[in-house]
């Protein structure tokens, strides 16, 4: 089942598969964050390098189990 997703970071609203929503939010959370401590051209620490680990994680696990979205 599909649900619809506001992406918090994008600003879009997506299709996800509703056991996806939890990734698809930690991943925004951390790009939100990520962005907060100057995004591209952030120091690179051990939060920014956490975060990182976070948003590739996600994007693996959204990649493995075949959830990818589609804009509404």
């Amino acid at each position: 089942m599909k649900v619809v997703y506001t992406s918090p970071a994008l600003s879009n609203k997506f299709l996800v598969p509703e056991e996806a929503v939890k990734t698809y939010q930690r991943r925004d959370l951390a790009l939100l964050k990520l962005k907060e401590l100057g995004g591209i051209a952030a120091p690179f620490t051990k939060e920014v390098a956490k975060l990182r680990q976070i948003m590739l994680a996600a994007r693996r696990k959204i990649e493995r189990e075949g959830w990818h979205c589609v804009a509404v």
